[in-house]
């Protein structure tokens, strides 16, 4: 958001209005550990840090069982004692 400002004893600050949109449905701020935001040095434009939401984990449909693990293993590395 901006507003006009005018400085004085008494400042006058205008209406509230948008300045811009940032587009993307999907997008969080990430603001850890660095800002969010800056302006730059010409303190004509703003830099915006976002990163894209991540899709959720996927649903596991399935596990693998392995039964006598240990034994198998034992057969295949032998320890030497």
């Amino acid at each position: 958001m901006a507003a006009d400002f005018e400085p004085g004893i008494r400042p006058g600050i205008g209406q509230p209005r948008l300045l811009f949109e940032l587009q993307g449905d999907n997008l969080r701020f990430a603001c850890v550990p660095v800002r969010c935001y800056d302006v730059a040095p010409d303190g004509q434009r703003f830099y915006v840090v976002q990163t894209p939401t991540p899709p959720p984990p996927p649903v596991v449909t399935h596990i693998n069982l392995i039964q006598d693990s240990f034994e198998e293993l034992k057969a295949k590395v032998p320890t030497g004692r």
